[in-house]
């Protein structure tokens, strides 16, 4: 698979000779990018690149990592924790990789991306605008929906163009730093110092390691970031939803299943899906990958030819898949998938809560 070839590179779990002309040459850009992102945000530091406010209180939630860290989840749960605390969030995201324009009355550009259409079917009632230009999609927002009173920025973290009065930062507990180099060297977008920006940091998929490697984490944001709160959040599985319905984790106990990710870190969910099932067969995709007929029918052949009784994907390759799915020539299920606290969620509630108060 590509994805772990090019990890194990970077990590330089790979000691192919070709792999390692590749890091020496990743790594002579690395310092390149290095200068750019200080450069951008000395500005910002500075007060030499402007800001704009977006006439409510925002809750960034983001990373420091290329990749899946679990924002999505996070904001569904933040943006539920908020409803039933009374308040009228909205969610505002890139939209990457959409296409079509909305075109009337200003509306956001991207709202056929794959992110945009999870979060309007995990969040009914919420309003979702994906737009590159987060103050445009704001302004429209609340044109149509004047009662919402705080706005959660989805991977806001590197775009300090919005003010935010909560800034977030999420840490993959199975990667936590990007193995150390920035891109392209490694997956930092920003080097670690960067947290010292942020107001609190959530580690997600705690359960995937050990507690002596979690407190390593929290000892080497401490050093970096001083006293900020740090929560623990894990990832499960509550149910799956099948052409059926939905049904219990448990239904997939002694099935064979092909199981199918294009997202930033697959890893986890694969990892999920070998210990509630038999995993016969795996793909493996770039994150946000848009899915062709050729890609379903290579899927569906390898799916028959290793037996599986089942396809297993994401809820974001469920939506990119669309009416491909049939093609598969399998039943589809995908689990539904909950963030948690398990410490230190109250501190973060109390931080968005100041705000909106």
């Amino acid at each position: 698979m590509m994805h772990r070839r090019i990890e194990r590179v970077m990590s330089g779990a790979s000691h192919h000779p070709v792999a390692r002309l590749m890091r020496l040459g990743l790594g002579v850009v690395e310092p390149v990018y290095r200068e750019v992102v200080r450069r951008r945000n000395a500005a910002f530091d500075g007060g030499r690149r402007s800001v704009a406010d977006l006439g409510r209180p925002v809750v960034s939630v983001g990373n420091l990592t290329t990749g899946g860290t679990g924002k999505t989840p996070m904001v569904v749960a933040l943006a539920r924790w908020l409803v039933a605390a009374g308040h009228r969030p909205a969610v505002l995201l890139r939209g990457y990789r959409g296409e079509k324009d909305a075109g009337l009355d200003g509306g956001p550009r991207r709202m056929d991306s794959d992110e945009a259409r999870e979060y309007l079917a995990a969040l009914p009632g919420v309003p979702v605008a994906a737009d590159p230009d987060r103050e445009r999609s704001a302004a429209w927002v609340l044109r149509r929906r004047p009662e919402v009173d705080v706005f959660l920025l989805d991977d806001g973290f590197q775009r300090r163009q919005v003010r935010r009065d909560v800034d977030l930062v999420l840490i993959d507990a199975t990667n936590p730093f990007g193995f150390g180099h920035l891109l392209p060297r490694g997956l930092l977008r920003e080097p670690v110092a960067g947290l010292r920006r942020a107001d609190g940091v959530i580690i997600t998929r705690g359960g995937r390691v050990k507690e002596p490697e979690l407190v390593a984490i929290e000892r080497r944001v401490a050093e970096v970031a001083g006293d900020i709160p740090v929560a623990r959040a894990e990832s499960v599985w509550t149910g799956l939803m099948t052409g059926e319905g939905e049904r219990a984790v448990s239904w997939l106990e002694g099935r064979r299943v092909y199981a199918a990710a294009g997202i930033g870190n697959p890893w986890p969910f694969l990892a999920m899906a070998h210990e509630a099932s038999e995993v016969v067969g795996e793909a493996v995709f770039d994150d946000h990958h848009v899915y062709g007929a050729g890609d379903v029918g290579r899927m569906a052949a390898e799916a028959r030819a290793c037996g599986a009784e089942v396809v297993l994907t994401t809820e974001k390759d469920w939506v990119k898949l669309g009416e491909r799915a049939e093609g598969l020539g399998l039943p589809v299920v995908r689990p539904v998938l909950a963030t948690r606290m398990v410490r230190g969620g109250e501190v973060i509630e109390s931080l968005i809560g100041r705000v909106l108060s």
